[in-house]
């Protein structure tokens, strides 16, 4: 293993994991949460923050299990080398494919709602090559962005949707009546990808001083996302209905739109929000990627300058692989399909993860009292 310090603190690792978390989901999730719960579509984000946590609390247990360790070592130590090195060849790739469908989910909406006369691929190329110069840096460089940046995203995640409720028709919330736990066990599972992200602490968490605490800035960061996907999801259905947000490309810039014409003190409020959103989505993928690089730069045993190479070659398939859907509807399918396959690299290898730990431990622990005896 690569002996390089480990400095991040636990207002860091908080950081890191909330940019990682809110980004491009943000802007459809009041349409996601609704489909099948309709009014009482806020239970969607609650039911899949609880799944997300279970594999969080397993990512921290193996964090405290392994310290100053990445996955990329502690997959084949608990899983063996064949099945631990397949296990990390997938995170690795899902990384890839989830940073190259967000970077298309970007462009599509800077191309539809700011700047519709520049081309998608100038848009795709811009924030390509500033998280590429991003991944060229030490880890520290990325820690020290995020919790720069990360003022920036917690005031407006709360206060858009907070503003909205300026417009908000309460009546739209009601009746609150279930017609089906199955649907909302459905849409928890297929909403989970809004909190997504966590996964990279088994990255990060490598690179936590000894002291930081793990469980704390784990929560801290689910906490916060929670609570700005709820009030986002009620703000929606508030404000147009859940039948109306199922017309909706993207419900939340609609939000902000409707805030602006209610008489909002911010001339071009919605700017100012993909300003902000902007910075949101370039510290999501700026930490998929740079994960994704540097696991590979653990995993060949090498130096800096292999992961500057990398970073550098590795833009050139993401780019044309964020080309491959040909319209919204085709990136919106295969975004389904990858979150059908990221619920198995997300949520059940880092939980067989822990429990297999947690029983080796245990086996252990029984080994050493019988040899005392």
């Amino acid at each position: 293993m690569e002996n390089q310090q480990r400095n991040f603190g636990t207002w860091q690792l908080t950081s890191i994991m909330l940019s990682s978390m809110i980004g491009v989901g943000i802007l459809i999730i009041p349409r996601t949460a609704t489909e099948l719960l309709h009014q009482t579509g806020w239970l969607g984000p609650i039911t899949s923050a609880l799944i997300a946590s279970v594999a969080v609390a397993a990512i921290v247990y193996l964090g405290n299990q392994f310290p100053g360790l990445t996955f990329v070592e502690y997959m084949p130590r608990i899983f063996g080398g064949a099945i631990g090195t397949l296990c990390v060849f997938l995170f690795i790739l899902y990384q890839f494919l989830n940073a190259g469908t967000t970077v298309r989910l970007f462009g599509e909406v800077v191309v539809t709602s700011v700047l519709p006369q520049t081309p998608l691929e100038v848009i795709i190329i811009t924030l390509l090559l500033l998280v590429m110069f991003l991944c060229c840096h030490e880890i520290e460089v990325v820690a020290r962005i995020n919790e720069l940046l990360i003022p920036f995203l917690l005031f407006p995640s709360l206060l858009i949707p907070l503003v909205s409720f300026m417009n908000a028709d309460w009546h739209n919330l009601l009746p609150f009546q279930l017609e089906s736990w199955k649907n909302v066990m459905k849409t928890g599972f297929n909403t989970y990808t809004l909190y997504t992200g966590y996964e990279l602490l088994m990255v990060y968490f490598a690179f936590a001083i000894p002291g930081a605490r793990l469980g704390v800035a784990s929560m801290t960061g689910m906490s916060f996302a929670l609570v700005v996907y709820v009030i986002t999801v009620v703000a929606g259905i508030t404000v147009f209905g859940y039948e109306e947000l199922q017309r909706l490309v993207w419900p939340t810039l609609e939000l902000v739109k409707v805030t602006q014409r209610a008489g909002w003190f911010l001339e071009r409020f919605e700017s100012a929000f993909l300003a902000i959103w902007v910075a949101s989505v370039f510290t999501t993928i700026g930490n998929m990627l740079y994960a994704t690089i540097f696991s590979l730069r653990r995993w060949f045993h090498k130096g800096i300058r292999f992961q500057q190479i990398t970073a550098i070659v590795i833009m050139v398939p993401l780019f044309f692989l964020t080309l491959v859907p040909q319209n919204i509807v085709e990136l919106f399918s295969f975004t389904q399909h990858l979150t059908k396959v990221g619920f198995l690299i997300t949520i059940i290898i880092p939980i067989l993860l822990a429990i297999t730990q947690f029983i080796r431990n245990q086996f252990n622990k029984g080994r050493e009292v019988n040899n005392e005896k």
